[in-house]
């Protein structure tokens, strides 16, 4: 299993644990679990308060199983690059739960997609016509 499923299956069952802890647990280094951390903050799998103490994103429930469509479809448009399409399938994954922890998951994606769009294809600036100089 990798690190990541690890400290996703330890925080589900105990919650708002501190990345010591996390890593005493799951028998990896603080460093791999710190850096671990970072990444599933930032996909939105786990969330942290401001004691630095960790928690995993609700579980998905039977009833979700259209977030659970979009969520995989949103990946494999990602996987492929079309980043403003993933990032459009977030936004209905996002309609598509009532529970409050996934649908930051899926804006937190969301976010990230349009970022990653704008930075690989970013919009052209505008023209403006260039001043012209009266000649005196």
């Amino acid at each position: 299993m990798t690190t990541e499923t690890l400290i996703l299956m330890h925080l589900m069952v105990h919650s708002s644990q501190k990345p010591g802890q996390i890593a005493e647990a799951v028998g990896r280094s603080l460093t791999t679990v710190r850096s671990s951390l970072v990444a599933m903050v930032a996909t939105g799998d786990v969330w942290h308060d401001a004691e630095a103490r960790y928690s995993a994103a609700e579980p998905v429930g039977d009833a979700d199983s259209q977030f659970v469509i979009l969520c995989e479809q949103a990946t494999k448009l990602q996987e492929r690059n079309l980043w403003y399409r993933a990032a459009r399938v977030w936004l209905e994954a996002h309609d598509a739960t009532s529970r409050p922890g996934l649908r930051q998951k899926a804006i937190i994606c969301r976010a990230r997609c349009i970022s990653r769009g704008n930075f690989l294809a970013p919009k052209p600036e505008p023209d403006f016509p260039e001043k012209r100089r009266r000649r005196q």
